[in-house]
């Protein structure tokens, strides 16, 4: 049993992390030192400079490994550091929803990893402790998650493993592989990054090398100046061909997918999915491997995402909530390449049943969101398809009137699929017609339900819908009033009738 009743440190090797990250700040000033200089005054200068932040850089390692300390004192969790600002901090034991363990590729060649501390009341992780071993952090990882609280059953449930483990090794590594709910294959990864999203990597792409490019400019101009004088990128444009604007679009696309299966190998490869006892554990990552273990019975939301070519391989995106601050995904878990059979498991697991048949639907007002986008777009699009009929560019005029017709289309197929569905036991929000989004969540984990409307919908009977969780905040839009407030009333009175906890 791991014993944290007095002040430890890290691992000795943190000192070597915590060189390596001042190493990338003493390049980048030894480089503009390099290409800043004008003359000899100013070369001594930088050399001094670059030698005191180079010694500040090698003794402030060694100090920030002495000052910082972790300890376990009367239920607390407390982290002491700082070199010339002390810091002290005591966190709950029984406030702690998640323990994670991260680790870079500088951790990985070190032999190190990091312990990230979640909270429900933080809107990111309230504390890290970086260089400790990884048998150490999985020691400490598991006496910080055997403080949170979970019900009787669970307990048993977990005593009843520890039991399994204690008679069998063997038995215990069968419930292993019994409990692995999800395993992905190289095919599962390039199915997930061909249905990516490929403008935005390559957007990107190109705000990478743009941004790259304006870093060295000045050193490119100063040693090839004669080179790029006298050229404008207005003349590049000006000379352009269609076969030019072709080969420009093939390449973008070629770069987004490269962009995009690099991004899916680095963030999934070697996922795997597992239940342990009344946890749910997840491990995923090529450079910066990262492993997550929340409790079940803190989940608060589930959500699955789909677009047409996820729909045509027949697999949706799970997203995992706990419980935590708006707009904290620190602790949410992505569950990629899900499959019909895999999203009932999945809902089972952490609901424990699906939507019975006799459950009620609120169906959106589908022409509420056709007009809404034919009032916003309607102003820009129409007055863009006149200024093109005035120079008679009908192209143009057709292709911006078919953009508004298009896109109100595609509010109305919105709306219709847009709806709340609700029996006595779950809530789920269905919503988006190409890119479709389902939201669960069980009724008695609502914290508050919100109806609001403006002056325009109040003359049409229409209202929106928001519920509110441990999670954060979900809503629809345009519904009949008369059957949102019902629903109200309802969702209120089995929250308050329910035995159930909601964490």
């Amino acid at each position: 049993m791991l014993d944290l009743s007095t002040p430890t440190r890290q691992s000795k090797k943190s000192i070597l992390l915590y060189v390596l990250k001042n190493v990338k700040a003493l390049l980048i000033f030894a480089l503009y030192a390099i290409f800043g200089i004008g003359n000899w005054t100013d070369l001594r200068v930088m050399i001094g400079l670059t030698a005191l932040f180079a010694v500040v850089g090698l003794v402030m390692p060694v100090l920030k490994y002495y000052f910082f300390t972790f300890h376990i004192e009367d239920d607390e969790l407390i982290i002491q550091q700082g070199v010339l600002n002390k810091e002290r901090k005591a966190i709950p034991l029984e406030r702690i929803q998640s323990v994670n363990i991260q680790q870079n590729l500088v951790q990985r060649i070190l032999q190190l990893v990091s312990v990230e501390v979640e909270t429900a009341g933080s809107k990111a992780k309230e504390l890290e402790i970086p260089g400790l071993d990884g048998a150490f952090a999985a020691s400490f990882k598991n006496l910080l998650q055997d403080q949170v609280p979970i019900s009787r059953e669970s307990n048993i449930e977990i005593a009843t493993e520890e039991q399994d483990v204690k008679d069998a090794t063997s038995h215990t590594a069968y419930k292993r592989e019994q409990n692995t709910l999800l395993i992905l294959e190289f095919t599962d990864l390039l199915k997930i990054a061909m249905t990516q999203n490929h403008v935005r990597s390559g957007l990107l792409a190109l705000g990478v090398v743009v941004g790259f490019w304006y870093k060295i400019k000045d050193v490119v101009e100063r040693f090839y100046g004669d080179v790029f004088e006298n050229f404008e990128w207005e003349d590049v444009i000006s000379y352009a061909s269609l076969s030019l604007v072709l080969f420009a679009l093939v390449l973008f696309i070629v770069v987004s997918l490269l962009v995009s299966l690099a991004r899916t190998f680095n963030k999934y490869y070697g996922f795997e999915l597992r239940k342990s006892g009344n946890y749910l554990e997840a491990q995923m990552g090529l450079f910066n491997k990262r492993e997550v273990k929340i409790p079940i019975n803190k989940i608060q939301l589930l959500e699955f995402h789909s677009n047409p070519l996820r729909r045509l391989l027949n697999y949706q995106t799970a997203k995992i909530y706990q419980a935590q601050s708006e707009g904290s995904k620190t602790t949410s878990i992505d569950v990629p390449a899900c499959n019909p059979a895999m999203v009932l498991r999945l809902q089972h697991l952490m609901h424990g049943n699906s939507l019975t048949e006799d459950h009620e639907v609120l169906q959106s007002i589908a022409s509420s969101h056709a007009r809404l986008s034919f009032y916003i777009l309607s102003i820009p699009l129409i007055a863009t398809a006149a200024v093109f009929a005035y120079f008679e560019i009908y192209i143009g005029t057709v292709i911006a009137i078919l953009i508004l017709l298009w896109t109100t289309y595609q509010a109305y197929r919105d709306g219709q699929c847009t709806r709340i569905e609700a029996d006595q036991e779950l809530l789920v929000l269905q919503s988006g017609w190409l890119f479709h989004s389902t939201i669960i969540t069980p009724v008695f984990k609502m914290q508050a339900l919100e109806k609001w409307r403006s002056i325009f919908l109040k003359r049409r009977q229409q209202i929106h819908f928001k519920l509110h969780t441990a999670a954060g905040s979900r809503g629809l839009r345009y519904f009949k009033e008369t059957e949102v407030s019902a629903l109200k009333n309802s969702i209120i009175n089995r929250v308050i009738s329910s035995q159930q906890r909601w964490m």
